[in-house]
């Protein structure tokens, strides 16, 4: 399930768009027998309803990944993410991938503030991977123009088994993240992180020493070339 919110102005509505239609061709070309769902400004209800289904569909042992491109805002308690109407909470989020029976699940927040959310998405066999490392880091991300660089491009496949796992597709897209304000000269507004152990605050440098990434390097998300 890949989710576009509302941008707040035309350049950010056409950007997260675009970004949700790339993820989603790169999905739909890896073969197998995924269940692709994009979402582009929808409302709570909206939300809801396909969760629902989702809810319906899924089996133990499916996997689930749920991507959120967009703006996040950030209390100092609660994060909430940017649709049409009432905002989506974190805890809100949690509850409603709590109800799919889908053991191994993957949640990429790649809105501003999205480090905000961890403590309420994260959750043994639990993937969440953030555009940053805090709720406070509130600028527009461009994380996951990144994130939807690695679905579709063969440099994120480090290990070469024609498949780029949750751990690669991190590992690429926080690395153009990095050269992306390095080259503007610009002072980093964004810092991502991935949390997979349910416990945590999320890492930017995954390793067995913090235990980190373990789940993340056999997790799938697609597959390239003949393996697709």
């Amino acid at each position: 399930v890949t989710i576009s919110g509302l941008g707040g102005e035309p350049d950010y509505d056409q950007r997260f768009k675009m970004w949700a239609e790339d993820i989603d061709s790169s999905l739909k070309r890896a073969g197998g027998d995924a269940n692709v769902i994009t979402l582009t400004a929808p409302t709570r209800e909206q939300i809801r309803a396909r969760f629902a289904e989702v809810s319906r569909q899924a089996k133990p042992d499916d996997a689930l990944v749920l991507m959120l491109i967009g703006h996040g805002t950030y209390d100092g308690t609660e994060y909430k993410y940017n649709i049409p109407g009432p905002d989506m909470t974190g805890t809100e989020l949690a509850a409603l991938l709590d109800r799919i029976p889908a053991t191994r699940q993957l949640v990429v927040n790649m809105s501003s503030s999205s480090g905000g959310s961890i403590p309420s998405l994260q959750k043994k066999n639990r993937i969440v991977i953030t555009a940053t490392k805090t709720g406070t880091e509130k600028n527009a991300t461009v994380f996951a123009r990144y994130w939807a660089e690695a679905l579709r491009d063969p440099a994120a496949d480090t290990d070469k088994n024609d498949s780029v796992s949750a751990l690669e597709a991190f590992h690429f897209a926080q690395r153009k993240t990095t050269e992306f304000f390095d080259s503007a000269k610009r002072l980093a507004t964004e810092h991502p992180v991935i949390e997979d152990t349910g416990k945590g605050e999320g890492e930017r440098t995954p390793s067995t020493e913090n235990g980190e990434g373990k789940l993340a390097s056999a997790f799938t998300v697609v597959r390239l070339g003949a393996n697709a």
